[in-house]
C-alpha cells in the first residue's frame, strides 16, 4: 500500500455526529469511557454468519472414531476458516471506504488510503488449539473438546463482528441502518469529490535550434477534496440480492461489489427505495462543515451488510451517473450468455464446414446468430421490465 504524504491534511469527522437507534455515533467516544459503545443485542441477521461457519466446519462433521491425523487437519482447516471470515470483514470495509470516490480519483484515493490504514481488524482470538492439554486426551475426548471450542469461537466471532461494525459506525466508517418499519429506514453514506484548479503556469525555454531546445513548464494547482456525508430517510424500501438487482450502478459501487470478499457476499444486499428527506454534511478537508437539508423524492439505493449496516450508497439530490454493472449483475450474466452463444454458433459452423458445404456452415452460423439475438432481446426486455417495476 502506498503511503500518504504527511503534508496532506487529514480528513476528520469533527462535528459529524449522527444519532441512530438511540446511540450517538461519533460523539459516543466522548461520552463513554474507553470510547466504546455500550453492549447491544446482536442483530438476528448475524445468525446466518454463525450458521454458515458451523456448516463449513470440518471438525463438526467428523465422527467420534476419526483418526488423530484427520482431527488435526480438520482443526487446522477450521482455524483458517475463522481467520478468513474475520479478515474478510476488514477487506470489505476497506473496499467500502475506497468506494467513496471514483477509482481513478487519485487525490481522493490518497486521503481514503489513510482512512483504510486506520481501520483495525476484528478483534478475535480463537480458543481452538491443539496444545499440550488437548494432545494428552484420547482421540474421542480431544475431538469433543475441539468441537466445543469451535462452537464457542463461532459465537464469539459473531458477537465481535457486530460490536466491531458498531464501533466503525461510531467512527463514521459505515452506517447503522435505522429501520422505522419494514419499508422505511434512515442511514447515511459518504461521497468524496476533488476539485483541481490551476492557479499559475510558467513556461521557460532554454537552448537553441542546433543543440536543442528545453522547455520547462511549472504549474501551481490548488487541490480541494470535498468530503460529504449524506443522511437519507427512505420509504418504499425493498431489499434485493445483488444478482437480482436490475438497475445499473455508479462505477465506484460496481468496484465495491466486485471487491467484497466471497465469504461475505451471501450477506450483502442492495436496499432500494425513495428518499424523502436528505441532510448533507459537506466538509472541505478539515475546514468548515456546511449543512444542507433537502426535501426530495428520488430513487435511493444502498449496499447493506447483514441488512444492518450500510457500506455504500448513491442517489438523492445529486444523482451520479449509473452506467456500470458488477460481476453478479443480471446484465453481466446476459452478456456472458451472449458471448457463449456466439462462440457455440461459430464452433458448430466450423465443425460442419469440412463435412458439408460452406452454405450449410453459413446457414448454421446465421441460425445461431438469429436465435442468440432473439434470446438476448427477450432477456434484456425482462430485465428492463423488472427495473421499471422497482
Amino acid at each position: 500500500m502506498k503511503s500518504v504524504d504527511a503534508t496532506l491534511p487529514r480528513i476528520t469527522n469533527d462535528g459529524l455526529a449522527l444519532i441512530l437507534s438511540g446511540k450517538t455515533f461519533a460523539e459516543a467516544r466522548h461520552q463513554h469511557p474507553g470510547g466504546h459503545l455500550q453492549p447491544a443485542d446482536l442483530p438476528t441477521e448475524m445468525d446466518a454468519l454463525a450458521q454458515t461457519l458451523l456448516a463449513k466446519s470440518r471438525l463438526l462433521a467428523l465422527p467420534s472414531a476419526s483418526s488423530q491425523a484427520t482431527i488435526y487437519n480438520a482443526s487446522g482447516h477450521d482455524l483458517a476458516l475463522l481467520g478468513r471470515y474475520r479478515d474478510a470483514c476488514r477487506a470489505c470495509v476497506a473496499a467500502a471506504v475506497r468506494a467513496r470516490a471514483a477509482p481513478g480519483a487519485k487525490d481522493a484515493q490518497a486521503f481514503l488510503e489513510r482512512i483504510v490504514a486506520e481501520v483495525a481488524p476484528v478483534p478475535h482470538n480463537p480458543t481452538l488449539a491443539l496444545g499440550p492439554a488437548a494432545l494428552e486426551l484420547d482421540t474421542a475426548k480431544a475431538l469433543n473438546q475441539l468441537q466445543s471450542q469451535f462452537r464457542t469461537d463461532v459465537e464469539t466471532l459473531k458477537a465481535n463482528v457486530a460490536m466491531w461494525f458498531n464501533q466503525l459506525a461510531e467512527r463514521d466508517h459505515v452506517s447503522l441502518i435505522e429501520w422505522f418499519n419494514e419499508a422505511a429506514l434512515r442511514y447515511h453514506f459518504f461521497r468524496m469529490d476533488v476539485l483541481r484548479q490551476e492557479l499559475d503556469r510558467q513556461v521557460q525555454r532554454s537552448g537553441n535550434v542546433i543543440d536543442g531546445v528545453t522547455t520547462t513548464t511549472s504549474t501551481k494547482t490548488r487541490v480541494q477534496v470535498f468530503n460529504e456525508r449524506r443522511t437519507h430517510t427512505v420509504v418504499r424500501a425493498r431489499t434485493y440480492r445483488p444478482d437480482t438487482y436490475c438497475a445499473r450502478v455508479p462505477k465506484r459501487i460496481a468496484v465495491l461489489l466486485d471487491n467484497i470478499p466471497g465469504e461475505l457476499r451471501p450477506f450483502v444486499s442492495i436496499i432500494d427505495g425513495q428518499v424523502t428527506h436528505e441532510e448533507v454534511h459537506r466538509r472541505l478537508t478539515s475546514d468548515k462543515v456546511e449543512v444542507e437539508t433537502h426535501s426530495v423524492y428520488r430513487p435511493d439505493p444502498a449496499v447493506a451488510l447483514f441488512n444492518t449496516w450500510a457500506i455504500g450508497g448513491w442517489g438523492g439530490s445529486t444523482p451520479e451517473a449509473s452506467r456500470s454493472v458488477y460481476q453478479a449483475h443480471p446484465l453481466s450474466n446476459v452478456n456472458k450468455f451472449l458471448i457463449g452463444s456466439l462462440l457455440a454458433s461459430v464452433t458448430a459452423a466450423a465443425a460442419v464446414a469440412p463435412i458439408f458445404s460452406l452454405g450449410a456452415s453459413a446457414a448454421i452460423a446465421v441460425a445461431g446468430i438469429v436465435v442468440t439475438g432473439v434470446s438476448q432481446i427477450g432477456m434484456r426486455r425482462k430485465i428492463a421490465r423488472k427495473q421499471e417495476a422497482r
